[in-house]
């Protein structure tokens, strides 16, 4: 099926297109897929999105003003358009959506300005590509006609979807516990429906297997996306740096079988400082950028962690041939960093590569070695199979936590997870990823915290690199965080403990306010409040002249953007950069011309101030310019916001389960958050939050501060606040929304409950 996006990126061109070049490039060959495309060429032309140049070639119109973005909706009914050009989202009324979903893309048509503090009004004028091919529903029967209908579950698609299959209307009166896959066979259009079938049942009692069958439903991730027949290519170890004799270290956490390979490390000392050598697997170089493989690894996106197991990222040929071996010749592209002794970098050096990884260290060994005295000379029995690389162990971790302290620019909280078999592999550090806009705090007995903090600095020091030779790159954008939200913040930590030290007065930045709560007792609630205002970060590109093009400035702050490249067995955004660091270091032209006896090392630091000639041949950097594209890290953003969705999703819905044990049951729990219709309140032993709703609380009649993020009953005064310790009854776990309802257990509660049990101890003494 072909969408209108993809028409109009083949259309993408001044000089224009033929219809029957159109076809080819679209790869028509039906009859019934022509005649579809001449009906939406028609559509096109008379809403004025495409336009015939001397009545022969097509191209777009871009000069009535369109607007490409995303639907965003709200389950109360408001949808805005976010635009793709990064401008003010745009309001579209009801009316006006003109049966677009949520998340679908489309163009959109200004119909009101924005004025004063409202947004724009637009309608849509034409829906681009469609966000959802299949979605989860719940199943219900026409009173007067007795049809079997699906309903999403998602109250942000407010429609209904008939159904082609014949569905026993008993069926669904017996299996309540049921929820249905759909796949979409027609869009709704004018006053017509959605047109669905019934693809698979899926149970919500399923146990684990079926929680994550469902969450991935849900959340449009496809485990059935076929890799190609292609072999990955051969590397040539020609001309790479032989680095076989060094003996690097594999630090690794995850335990599945099937999780992502990572960076090996190597660090010795150096001139006062220390010199250390990252080495990541090499994607880019087996793959052609453009290819049927590159494509597969674009769809797939990111890879995905399952709770105690993995959704791979990489086709299983491309897994097995760049995943790093022990003891094995492996090809890598490797960065070397000279650090003085305060952890500054002093020189750079990028090189593809041979090396042969001699060991792989654990967080066994590193909490042997972190429980080791130092005057100690014998040798725990954790580490004597690596004794011999001991010494090269504790050059990295020294390093590290120097870099680490060096680095305040990069936000560091508390990540709390349920400690649960089926959360094991998310309890561990994921390196490089932060698409929250923070990270894990840096803990030396978790092998992949302390490779995390070399992947960031690789990612900076390639930026730097790059940019230097005015080459593009995709680069990590952390939103800022307003003033405003840091000073409520600070009111609300020193309200919380008044031993907080926090000048407010002065300018405080949130690296500085979350020093500040090292030493508190509610440090816990202190780092979910700072999570509740990062906005979190996106994927953007970096081009040359892309800026001034736009009108945006070159505002980047090279100082702490990071440009990933070491990690491209986790997600695309990785392969691409490396793909332009390869090219640059294999396709780079070193020396002006091929007489020329003067070669610069294209991968040293500063080498870009020593060329003054084009670093590639023209094809090579046609290449380049035709793959760093706009809508390439648009569908990134939209991959990574699934992921982080199915991410939270997959935690969410195992507290869930386990808070499901304890219904009508009396815990403990802390306040985490209040509102003004309740407060949440986090189960101690599960670190799941769940809602008190004011309705419950009928003693009293309470008011909601906000400034004092307290709720206070007018006639008793009595008040339900941050850090407050309560006991509450689970009432009701909606395992779909992943909502947990709870009941304050109150003191005339316990009373009766008491007594309760006291009657029941004379009538147990009588009936003996």
């Amino acid at each position: 099926m072909t969408s209108v996006l993809k028409i109009l990126e083949s259309l993408e061109r001044e000089d224009g297109l033929e219809v029957s070049k159109l076809e080819k490039s679209l790869k028509l060959t039906k009859k019934l897929d022509r005649d579809n495309l001449y009906i939406a060429i028609k559509a096109l032309s008379k809403l004025g999105i495409v336009q015939y140049i001397n009545d022969e070639k097509l191209t777009v119109n871009n000069e009535l003003g369109f607007i490409q973005g995303r639907v965003r909706c709200s389950s109360k009914g408001f949808c805005f358009v976010v635009r793709d050009d990064q401008g003010e989202d745009i309001y579209i009324r009801e009316a006006n959506l003109n049966n677009a979903w949520h998340g679908d893309s489309v163009i959109v048509l200004i119909t009101k300005p924005a004025v004063k503090r409202r947004a724009p009004e637009g309608s849509i004028q034409c829906i681009l590509n469609r966000y959802n091919d299949t979605l989860l529903a719940k199943l219900d029967s026409n009173k007067s006609t007795g049809e079997v209908k699906a309903y999403p579950l998602d109250d942000r698609i407010p429609v209904i979807i008939d159904l082609e299959n014949d569905y026993d209307n008993k069926k669904i009166e017996q299996e309540k516990d049921l929820i249905y896959e759909i796949k979409i066979i027609n869009y709704p259009i004018a006053q017509f429906n959605a047109r669905g079938t019934i693809v698979r049942e899926l149970s919500i009692n399923a146990g684990i297997e079926g929680d994550i069958e469902l969450l991935l439903s849900k959340n449009n991730i496809s485990r059935n996306i076929i890799a190609p027949k292609v072999a990955p290519k051969k590397i040539p170890l020609k001309g790479r740096e032989d680095l076989t004799n060094q003996p690097s270290l594999l630090f690794e956490s995850w335990e599945s079988s099937n999780s992502p390979s990572l960076p090996a490390l190597f660090a010795q000392p150096n001139e006062g400082g220390t010199r250390i050598w990252i080495h990541s697997p090499t994607v880019s170089e087996r793959i052609n950028i453009g290819g049927k493989l590159d494509q597969f690894l674009k769809d797939r996106g990111e890879v995905n962690c399952l709770g105690n197991n993995w959704l791979d990222f990489l086709s299983e040929s491309l897994r097995s041939a760049s995943q790093f071996k022990i003891n094995e010749v492996n090809e890598a592209i490797s960065l070397m960093i000279d650090i003085n002794s305060d952890g500054n970098i002093t020189n750079w050096k990028f090189t593809t590569s041979i090396i042969s990884p001699v060991k792989t260290i654990t967080p066994k060994h590193l909490k042997a070695i972190n429980n080791r005295k130092v005057t100690s000379k014998s040798i725990p029995i954790a580490l004597k199979p690596v004794k011999d690389n001991l010494e090269v162990i504790y050059t990295i971790i020294h390093s590290s936590k120097l870099i680490n302290t060096n680095n305040i620019t990069s936000i560091k909280l508390d990540e709390q997870i349920p400690n649960l078999e089926r959360l094991s592999e998310l309890k561990k550090a994921f390196p490089g990823r932060d698409f929250h806009g923070w990270s894990k705090t840096y803990d030396n007995c978790d092998s992949q915290s302390i490779i995390d903090i070399y992947i960031r600095l690789s990612n900076n020091i390639l930026a730097k690199h790059l940019m230097g030779y005015e080459l593009p790159f995709i680069y990590k954008e952390h939103e800022e965080i307003e003033t405003s939200s840091i000073n409520d913040l600070t009111k609300s930590a020193l309200a919380l403990d008044n031993n907080i030290n926090v000048n407010i007065d002065g300018n405080v930045t949130i690296s500085q306010l979350i020093n500040s709560f090292e030493s508190s007792n509610q440090k816990k609630i202190l780092h979910k409040l700072v999570k509740h205002i990062i906005p979190g970060i996106h994927l953007k590109l970096y081009k040359v002249n892309f800026y001034a093009e736009n009108d945006m400035g070159d505002n980047i702050q090279t100082s702490n953007i990071e440009s990933p490249w070491c990690c491209p067995t986790l997600n695309y955004w990785n392969v691409f950069n490396q793909f332009i660091l390869t090219s640059l270091l294999n396709e780079g032209k070193n020396k002006p011309s091929s007489r020329s006896k003067v070669i610069i090392e294209l991968g040293k630091k500063d080498s870009w101030k020593d060329i003054n000639w084009d670093v590639f041949p023209s094809k090579i950097q046609e290449n380049i310019n035709t793959h760093s594209n706009l809508k390439l890290v648009q569908n990134l953003n939209e991959i990574r916001k699934k992921s982080k969705s199915f991410r939270n999703n997959i935690i969410s819905i195992a507290q869930c389960r386990e808070a499901q044990r304890i219904i009508g049951k009396e815990v403990e729990a802390i306040i985490t958050g209040v509102q003004s219709y309740g407060f949440f309140a986090e189960i101690d032993d599960l670190t799941a939050e769940g809602l008190v709703h004011v309705s419950t609380l009928g003693d009293d009649w309470y008011e909601y501060r906000s400034r004092q993020n307290l709720l206070v009953g007018r006639k008793y005064k009595k008040t339900y606040q941050l850090a407050q310790k309560v006991n509450v009854k689970v009432l009701k776990v909606d395992i779909l929304k992943n909502q947990i309802d709870l009941e304050l257990v109150k003191d005339e509660d316990k009373e009766s409950i008491k007594t309760n049990d006291i009657s029941i101890d004379i009538e147990s003494d009588n009936l003996s």
